[in-house]
């Protein structure tokens, strides 16, 4: 957000501003807005998707209250139960809210808003057939950006230098997956280990970044169990860390079944790596011709897939090459900021 908040405010017509827990250090206009943290002492021992409600809820009245104080035109907000509160209080504080929905909700829910900001054609599509014909011109489809000042290709020299510092053999091939370890989020690790071990090629190593959530034991049995000191569980690692895991890995890998729209996808493409995912219409428009899409229900098909990528299946860097020219023609800042602005403006004409 920090960064397209960046890209809205050079544009010579908008004045944008970033609203959240904390004032950014960056150098754009921001806000802070009081709300109870979802990591507070306070709400620590409740599950984490009553936490994350209860915090958003805690920021309605400061937001409310900031939107009419400061004649908001457009709220752009992401989380559903904040925005679903200043949609029902917009005669009060007379701002036009657009939802940005990124973990697919029902069209028919979110028709209600001023604008609806899709990720995929794919989900647009699906809105058209169950959204009121008379508010489907509410809905959008623009994809979520990538920093493509942190998230950039690097040398071969420079991706030794992060194997060494990882303790990878050189003559090693990476797989990365980025993403929670466990049961909640479906993201199948457990999988993706048994299909690096199904290659046969004892040169495959798997590194996996993200937190524990329910269930990260029984799956990190299973990952040890399928490729022993060839699983690397790197824990949760800032952002700015990310692109050196990038850039030491060959290639990334997504065990999930269903995704609805991986930022760790996009990521990975503007620093130059191919994606193999699931034979899912959402993640294969997001890879596009970068991506390798495979059935991951079924055993050795993702296995097929790396063994072909490590006899050269990709010898003159195509996949590369369409990761990053992907990059630049569709999940730039620019270019995302650029079409938002434009629906802005559409929700301000509308009534």
């Amino acid at each position: 957000m920090a960064q397209l908040t960046r890209e809205l405010q050079n544009h010579p017509q908008v004045d944008a501003e970033a609203w959240g827990s904390c004032r950014s250090s960056q150098p754009f206009p921001s806000r802070r807005i009081r709300m109870i943290p979802r990591d507070s002492t306070l709400l620590k021992p409740l599950r984490w998707h009553t936490r994350y409600h209860l915090e958003q809820m805690s920021a309605v009245l400061p937001s409310v209250l900031a939107l009419r104080r400061r004649r908001v035109e457009i709220a752009f907000c992401a989380d559903p139960s904040l925005g679903w509160n200043l949609k029902r209080f917009q005669r009060w504080h007379g701002s036009k809210v657009i939802f940005s929905d990124g973990v697919r909700l029902s069209p028919r829910w979110l028709q209600s808003y001023d604008g609806i900001h899709l990720l995929t054609p794919t989900y647009l599509e699906e809105a058209r057939l169950a959204a009121s014909p008379d508010r489907f011109d509410r809905f959008f489809a623009i994809p979520y950006f990538v920093d493509t000042s942190l998230f950039r290709p690097g040398s071969e020299a420079e991706r030794q230098v992060l194997r060494r510092t990882l303790g990878i053999p050189s003559d090693h091939r990476v797989v990365l997956s980025v993403g929670p370890v466990g049961t909640d989020s479906s993201k199948r690790l457990d999988h993706l280990a048994q299909e690096v071990a199904a290659t046969g090629d004892d040169r495959w190593t798997l590194l996996s970044v993200g937190a524990d959530e329910t269930g990260a034991s029984q799956v990190r049995s299973r990952c040890e169990i399928a490729l022993g000191q060839r699983m690397r569980f790197l824990g949760s690692q800032p952002r700015e860390k990310l692109r050196d895991l990038f850039l030491s890995a060959d290639i990334y890998a997504l065990g999930a079944l269903a995704e609805p729209f991986s930022i760790a996808i996009i990521e990975a493409l503007a620093c130059g790596l191919p994606v193999i995912h699931h034979r899912f219409p959402v993640t294969e428009w997001i890879t596009g011709k970068a991506g390798i899409a495979v059935d991951m229900s079924r055993p050795g098909a993702a296995a097929d897939a790396l063994a072909r990528f490590s006899l050269g299946d990709d010898p003159e860097g195509r996949r590369r090459a369409a990761a990053l020219e992907l990059t630049s023609g569709r999940y730039a800042p620019r270019i995302v900021a650029a079409q938002l602005i434009d629906q802005f403006r559409a929700a301000l004409q509308k009534p």
